[in-house]
């Protein structure tokens, strides 16, 4: 089963042990779709440019702190082997505007 964009994963944290949650930015148009996906880190710290995910924000599922953020500038590759489980699903509004801070951030100069 292929992962959509906006569904929210866990799988291995990058920086330290254990697991953590990522939102799944990519879509089918990637390339190895179902293989491998693009995601970004959800943390609990807020920071500029953060996207908040509230429960309001979350179409199916939950996350374990409320409000949680998304960092669009923390984008990681996993294959599809080292995702857990999908645990929650984010809006198209918010997922927009994650898709939009992604821009903005790697928009050539």
């Amino acid at each position: 089963m292929a992962y959509a964009q906006g569904s929210v994963v866990i799988a291995p944290a990058t920086f330290r042990e254990g697991l953590r949650p990522y939102l799944v930015v990519s879509n089918a148009e990637r390339p190895f779709y179902g293989d491998r996906y693009t995601v970004a880190v959800i943390t609990s710290t807020e920071r500029p440019t953060a996207v908040r995910v509230t429960a309001d924000t979350l179409t199916e599922g939950t996350l374990k702190t409320d409000p949680s953020y998304v960092s669009p500038w923390s984008l990681h590759v996993f294959p599809d082997e080292e995702i857990t489980k999908r645990v929650a699903q984010l809006d198209d509004d918010t997922m927009k505007q994650v898709a939009d801070v992604i821009h903005d951030l790697t928009r050539v100069q």
